[in-house]
């Protein structure tokens, strides 16, 4: 019975064996500048990373980066996985409403004086900071009392 070689199996592997080390090339310039700009990735998508699911992936991905092309990008993958969890926020920021006020929720298990005191188990911060100013008196007058003589 013959075997038929050649075809396009001899053409897509002559293919992969050109490209690979130019592809090596560039998934270690991504990963030097994925470290490199850790604090420029958007914060939906690094609070995503700091997930249960996000984790998982990052481990997944860092550990076929290691079979499929060398310790040395596993070693920077790692890196850049530790990086983007430690700078991923810890409360989810998302609008709500038509006003698009700011919600945050509430994830770290610290509770405030108050909030043990009434026993409140808030789910969202809708001001974090609040900013105040003095109270203004914009009259004309001088004296404390206006007379109307």
């Amino acid at each position: 019975m013959p075997i038929m070689k050649g075809g396009a199996k001899e053409h897509i592997i002559d293919i992969l064996k050109k490209y690979a080390q130019p592809l090596n090339m560039y998934i270690g310039i991504a990963l030097v500048l994925g470290i490199t700009y850790i604090g420029q990735i958007p914060g939906t998508i690094s609070f995503q990373a700091n997930t249960f699911w996000g984790r998982l992936i990052l481990f997944c991905i860092t550990i076929i980066i290691a079979d499929t092309y060398s310790w040395i990008y596993a070693l920077l993958m790692a890196l850049f996985a530790v990086l983007l969890i430690s700078v991923s926020p810890r409360t989810y920021v998302y609008k709500e409403g038509f006003n698009a006020t700011e919600v945050k929720r509430v994830r770290e298990p610290h509770k405030w004086w108050a909030e043990k005191v009434l026993q409140e188990n808030p789910l969202g911060i809708e001001e974090e900071v609040v900013n105040t100013q003095a109270v203004q008196d914009n009259s004309n007058s001088n004296s404390s009392t206006n007379s109307s003589r």
